[in-house]
């Protein structure tokens, strides 16, 4: 792992010129919580790979070429979207509290508020967005919104416990685009499927 506030950000990957863009992974990660089958992975790395490296690679290295950009993905830290906004970390959470896809305005609306970063123009180094992504303040609605979807209500009084559970409801993340198994956090659900090739 590297060091963020000491090391250079790479732009080149276990000798290979890369994007170190944050859509790349982005890209890479939305896909992972959706893959249903081997086919699926198939394509999904047959994909990933000119997305990431700037030089072709042959075919035949496309499986060591897919280990190397996991690396790249998880060299930036831990994948903990759990304490995303939060300000904290939090305990494993039976579901994740954050998509790519579905929170993709939020997340655009809170590096502009954050930070002033336009995530529609600008170019933002992978492990550096990952840094922005967890430290976001917790008034961003982003912030809000992952705080609600991970709170535990079960010690609660019923009139709090009601009024969570029904904000929770209306910022739920759809059930199908989750593929995460009960007691399993994103962070296992897409480790799991990333070991699959590492």
């Amino acid at each position: 792992m590297h060091d963020l506030l000491t090391d250079t950000l790479p732009t080149e990957w276990e000798g290979r010129a890369i994007d170190p863009d944050f859509r790349p992974m982005v890209w890479l990660l939305i896909r992972t919580r959706r893959v249903k089958t081997n086919e699926d992975s198939a394509r999904l790395i047959a994909s990933a790979i000119p997305l990431f490296f700037v030089e072709p690679i042959p075919v035949a290295q496309y499986p060591e070429a897919f280990e190397s950009l996991v690396r790249f993905c998880q060299g930036g830290g831990p994948e903990d979207e759990e304490r995303t906004g939060t300000g904290s970390s939090s305990d494993l959470q039976d579901e994740p509290v954050l998509d790519y896809r579905c929170d993709s305005d939020y997340i655009v609306g809170a590096f502009q508020q954050a930070y002033g970063i336009d995530l529609t123009a600008d170019k933002v180094h992978w492990w550096r967005f990952k840094a922005l992504l967890h430290a976001l303040p917790p008034e961003t609605p982003l912030g809000k919104i992952v705080e609600i979807r991970g709170k535990d209500t079960s010690g609660m009084d019923r009139a709090d416990r009601d009024y969570y559970e029904t904000l929770k409801e209306r910022f739920a993340l759809p059930g199908g685009l989750k593929g995460v198994k009960r007691n399993e956090t994103l962070q296992e659900h897409e480790d799991a499927f990333l070991d699959r090739f590492g």
